[in-house]
């Protein structure tokens, strides 16, 4: 189908909108309306997308660095904007788009089949700035707002105009796989994106000091892995921290490592007794139940731990510094194993037993053996 962009369709009537909409690209339509005077006839016409994601892709090759969009509709077809800071992507291109003031060398894919999401190059000019210009003409033009950001710290250490860009405060989720353990910036983000009830995630994460911030808006943070300092902190907002810890059913998480003001172990027993934790029993938790290693703490022999689901354990961990005095607490989560993978490591176990009581009947041979060797000698100087 082939339309003209001086085509009137502010004109055209609602529902007649609504059917282009469902029955043309929605790359096609997006083509259109960036040759358009006005664009409030696709505003008009378009569906809110389901996901409106923007992901910075780090590449260790040159110049690989890009940012991708996507935008995925119910009642239409899904595109991924590959947005590039250079011209190696878009060789052959004939398209130039514009959006706002600036002018984008643009390829558009093939589509392999229908199921596929419609695939665009861009070239851009002013790498941080268009793409936040960029963003803002979709939002615009699709009435929404970014619904998710993936960014790793880095890039937001190397340009501070993206550290500022505002869609990092309201999007619904920002992502960050990466370690970050800038504390103020953190704390910072945190209070403004719990304010409008908003996600975040950081793969590593470490805050010296969580101070001035809510226990709830710490707690809208989630990790992989995270050190936190709560060493000035009140023992009642530590232990708000680790109930709402212990309610979140986020997969990613694997450990919290926290600094505790030196605790004697009254005050351990007096904490775990508030949250009703369990004492862990002696090496039962390893046979039934997983996790990874981490080299700062032993977690094979938990002092407590609390029972999340059928599936997952999370373990209490606790080091003693001289005095008897407790400075940090671990708390890991811990994954029920498979029944195939409890028989595989019990019949390991078997055979390593078989081993071993090999080994031991071996040397004890060798041992018969050497004495009667020693009786042979000691007669055998007798006769002499």
């Amino acid at each position: 189908m082939y339309l003209n962009p001086e085509f009137k369709f502010a004109k055209l009537p609602w529902l007649a909108g609504q059917r282009l909409f469902r029955n043309m690209n929605v790359v096609d339509l997006m083509n259109i309306a960036q040759a358009s005077p006005s664009t409030d006839w696709l505003t008009q016409i378009a569906s809110v997308p389901t996901n409106f994601s923007v992901t910075f892709v780090s590449s260790d090759r040159f110049f690989q660095d890009h940012w991708d969009i996507r935008m995925d509709f119910r009642d239409n077809d899904a595109f991924i904007w590959h947005l590039w800071p250079n011209a190696t992507q878009i060789v052959g291109a004939r398209i130039k788009w514009m959006v706002g003031n600036h002018k984008l060398v643009t390829k558009i894919g093939r589509k392999k089949s229908e199921r596929e999401p419609t695939i665009i190059h861009s070239f851009m000019v002013g790498f941080q700035k268009t793409l936040f210009e960029i963003v803002e003409w979709l939002e615009k033009l699709f009435t929404c707002k970014v619904t998710n950001i993936n960014i790793p710290f880095p890039a937001l250490q190397n340009c501070p105009r993206t550290a500022r860009w505002s869609a990092l405060r309201y999007s619904k989720n920002l992502t960050m796989t990466t370690s970050c353990a800038d504390s103020e910036w953190i704390v910072a983000i945190l209070k403004e994106r719990h304010a409008q009830n908003c996600k975040t995630f950081i793969g590593e994460v470490e805050i010296g000091r969580p101070r001035d911030i809510s226990v709830e808006a710490l707690s809208s943070l989630t990790y992989r892995s995270g050190r936190l300092n709560f060493n000035l902190l009140s023992f009642d907002y530590f232990l708000e921290y680790v109930k709402n810890l212990m309610a979140s059913d986020d997969e990613r998480f694997l450990i919290l490592r926290a600094r505790i003001p030196d605790w004697t172990i009254e005050k351990v027993n007096e904490f775990a007794q508030k949250l009703e934790l369990a004492r862990s029993p002696p090496k039962t938790l390893s046979r039934t139940h997983f996790t990874s290693k981490f080299g700062d703490f032993n977690v094979t022999r938990p002092m407590f731990q609390y029972n999340q689901s059928e599936d997952i354990v999370l373990a209490f961990n606790f080091l003693v510094k001289p005095g008897d005095l407790y400075a940090c607490m671990a708390v890991v989560r811990w994954k029920r194993k498979s029944a195939d993978r409890i028989e595989h490591e019990r019949q390991e176990e078997d055979a390593r037993m078989m081993l071993e009581e090999d080994d031991e009947e071996h040397i004890e041979d060798l041992r018969d053996l050497e004495g009667t060797r020693g009786d042979y000698r000691r007669r055998a100087t007798i006769m002499a």
